[in-house]
């Protein structure tokens, strides 16, 4: 970006002096005024080159600051970006921790009611064998 702008800078340098003295060579050789009034035209344009050269100077600094601002918003959204992924992993690995955990539950309490349903199966037999016995 700032390579960008260095080429600009130039052909802006350029095209704003360098054409101003150009034209103005230019019509002065075709009136036919001499070197004087090139002169005093470049001397016209010094204050025009200096305008431009703040105004150069500012563009530089914005783009340097821009490119700084733009460092900083990177560095700031990776760290984000990480502190998002690590928060989001460790939800995500607290949830299925805690499914898991319920499916064991589960798990535990559906054998405890298949062995009290089996105890009590089997208490049913015993007493149906003895009433059938005392009969």
């Amino acid at each position: 970006m700032r390579a960008a702008m260095s080429n600009q800078e130039d052909t802006a340098s350029q095209g704003s002096a360098g054409g101003a003295v150009t034209a103005a060579a230019t019509e002065t050789e075709e009136e036919g005024l001499g070197e004087m009034a090139v002169v005093a035209e470049v001397v016209g344009s010094a204050e025009t080159e200096e305008h431009v050269q703040r105004i150069l100077l500012a563009i530089d600094g914005f783009t340097r600051q821009v490119s700084e601002m733009l460092e900083t918003g990177r560095a700031l959204f990776k760290d984000l970006a990480a502190d998002f992924e690590d928060r989001l992993c460790s939800i995500h690995k607290e949830r299925v921790e805690r499914w898991e955990e319920e499916i064991r539950e589960l798990r535990a309490r559906d054998a405890a009611n298949e062995q009290g349903r089996a105890l009590f199966h089997n208490a049913q037999l015993h007493l149906l064998a003895t009433v059938r016995h005392d009969h």
